[in-house]
Formats: structure tokens, sequence, C-alpha cells
């Protein structure tokens, strides 16, 4: 083969990257400017060249999906999404404080920050029985994430249709999560509430910058699906936070579901698989059933009713869904007996995280500079 066939197929296969129905259009022009400025006897693209080939294509991939972002259906879905997700981390919060506050009481003002719901004086004992580093590490991941501060803000900042402030401030959440607590030696898979709260944060950022429409903050909303996933929320707090038991008088002490507990914890008895991953207690399916499984109703109602009412609600459905099909899996993997190691663990965790902030960062250099055959960053643009 002589060294401009080897060359031409070389840039033939870098060209692959590009979307077909562009190649398709532009792949002879984008080969013949390549092929007139190589060297004499070059058989292969250098480095740079083909770095600047593959980041062209991407760029303009993400252009594409984000022109099919404008369509009616997905720009309506993603501006609702983009709204809801941040009202609906804080409803989630104020349920929890509201649930567990009038369980146990409600703590200082820095025990609320922190997201200790139910547990007064956290802030003030994590100081007393850690050292004063590890105390304030720990209380300021919690602030990021269980704490309220964060879902204010960013709601406020979306409602207000102020896009790129609730897009950065979206992205700094889990990425300051992530600093603090891998410096940290934190171990990530053994929280997958927390985790879930990251891929949202993350899940936010990108979907603020695709969505054409986020500056219409608060008047994106629709009152169906805002209603439906409002109650799909608060039935999934209440769920979290023990179920109905809590929230209804107390019942006699059933003596046969003591003895089973005292076994347990006396023997050390392991709960099985399922048990575990639906969290059956001492009192068996019947009490999950009836404390649990009615909340859990209400959210398969809600998800239902979603799902046969219009093709935007589908799609708000399925970008709500990613944050919880994430951490379903680094659920699954902390079930998993022995337990991973924590780098790896922390891996598992940490990726999807940075891989939504790595796409909304290039799609944000995507879209800082026009492309195109006839643009000067373009390789088949004539070069002066």
């Amino acid at each position: 083969m002589t060294a401009a066939g080897g060359l031409e197929k070389s840039y033939r296969r870098l060209l692959r990257w590009y979307p077909a129905l562009y190649r398709h259009r532009h792949e002879e022009e984008i080969l013949g400017v390549l092929m007139a400025a190589a060297q004499p006897g070059q058989r292969r693209p250098g480095a740079r060249e083909s770095a600047d080939l593959v980041w062209s294509a991407l760029k303009i991939r993400i252009r594409m999906v984000t022109r099919s972002a404008g369509s009616e259906p997905w720009a309506a879905a993603l501006a609702l999404t983009g709204v809801l997700l941040p009202l609906l981390i804080l409803l989630l919060k104020l349920v929890l404080f509201l649930d567990r506050g009038a369980q146990y009481g409600f703590g200082s003002p820095a025990d609320i920050l922190i997201g200790a719901y139910g547990e007064p004086g956290s802030f003030a004992r994590s100081f007393q029985l850690n050292s004063y580093s590890i105390a304030l590490t720990g209380n300021v991941t919690d602030a990021l994430t269980a704490g309220p501060v964060p879902a204010l803000i960013l709601a406020t900042l979306v409602c207000l249709g102020w896009r790129r402030a609730a897009a950065g401030l979206a992205a700094f959440v889990p990425l300051a999560f992530l600093a603090i607590s891998l410096t940290s030696g934190y171990t990530l898979l053994g929280a997958p509430r927390v985790d879930v709260t990251l891929y949202a944060y993350g899940l936010e950022a990108l979907v603020l910058l695709i969505a054409p429409s986020a500056p219409r903050g608060w008047r994106a909303l629709r009152w169906r699906p805002s209603a439906l996933l409002a109650a799909a929320t608060v039935a999934a707090g209440i769920g979290m936070n023990g179920g109905l038991r809590a929230l209804l008088p107390a019942r006699p002490v059933n003596p046969a579901a003591l003895r089973r507990l005292f076994r347990a914890r006396m023997f050390n008895i392991p709960h099985g698989f399922i048990d575990r991953l639906f969290g059956i207690g001492a009192g068996g399916w019947g009490d999950w059933l009836l404390y649990q499984g009615t909340l859990a109703a209400v959210v398969i109602a809600a998800l239902t009713i979603m799902l046969v009412s219009s093709s935007v609600n589908r799609r708000v459905l399925s970008l709500l869904g990613i944050p919880f099909a994430l951490g379903a899996v680094i659920y699954l993997c902390s079930l998993i007996n022995p337990p991973l190691p924590g780098a790896a663990g922390n891996a598992l965790t940490a990726i999807p995280v940075l891989v939504t902030l790595l796409a909304a960062m290039a799609l944000v250099l995507a879209n800082s500079h026009p492309v195109g055959p006839d643009s000067p960053s373009h390789p088949a643009a004539p070069q002066g």
C-alpha cells in the first residue's frame, strides 16, 4: 500500500467518529482538504490532528443531540424536568424534616443545616466524638447532600430562570462532595441515598444546559405531572422513614414478633437477600405491606398515570428515573457479601457523576463556537 493510500485509510477511520448523515454529506470534502494539507510521504495522521478530528466529530454529535432536544416533546420535557427536579429534592427533604422532627424533635438550626432530621444535638455531638477535622468534613458533606440549603438555593435559581447559575450550583454540589469524601477516605458505596442525590444534582446540571426553555423558570411547570410527582415524592419520603407506622397510633406489641427479633439479634441471624432488599423488619411481610406497601402503591399509581398520560410526561419520567436507576445499581452492589473493596466501590459510585458532568462540560464547549463545514474550527475549512 502506498503512503497516500495508507494515510487516506487512516483518515477514513477517524471520520467514522462523525455522525453517519453528516459523514455522507461532507466526508469527501473533509478528506480532500486533509489529503491536500498532508506532508509528502506522510503515512498516518499526527496525534494533534487526530485529536482535532475526534473532538470536532464529538462536537457535531453533541450539536445534533441538542437540536433533537429542541423538538417540541423533548423541549417541554427537559424544561419541566429542569424545574421539577430541584423542587422534588426540596420537597423530599421537607417531608423527612417534618416526619422525623415530629417524632424525635427538630433539633437546632445546625442540626437542620446538616440534614440531621429527628436527631437533636447531632451537630454538636459530632465534634465531641471526633476530631475537629473529621467532624467538619463530615458535616460539610452532610450539608451538601442531606441538608436543605443547596436544594433550596437551586430551586430558587431554577424558578427564577437563572439557568447558568443554577447549572453551576448543581455541578458544584457533587464535585465538592466527591472531592471532600475521596480525599478524606470515606466509603461511598454504603450510602445509596446520598449517591442518588449526587446523581440528581449531576442530571440537573446537564438538563439545564440542554433545555432550550430553561430560562422560563417556574412558568415551565405543568400542574398534573407536578401534582403526581409531588404525591409520589411525599409517599417515598414517608416510606424512607419507616412508613406509616410512625404516623399511626401505636398498636399492642406482638410477642411473637418480639421473640423473632430477640433471636435474630442474639444469634445474629442474617436476613435473606429479598428481606434486605425490601427492608423487611421483624414484623415480616405483613407489616411491610401494611405500613410501606400502601405507600409503594401510591408511588406506583402516580407513576403509572404519568406513563399513560402524555409523551411529555413519559419523557419526564424517563429523565427522573436516571438517578434512581443508578442508585439501584449502587444499592444492589452494597448488598454483595463480601462487600466490594473501598476503592472499587468509590469508583463505581463516582464514575456516573463524573461522566454526567463531563457531558455537561462538553456541551458547553461544543456550543461555545459554531461548528460546520464553513467554520474556521472545522477541518474542511480552507486554511489561510
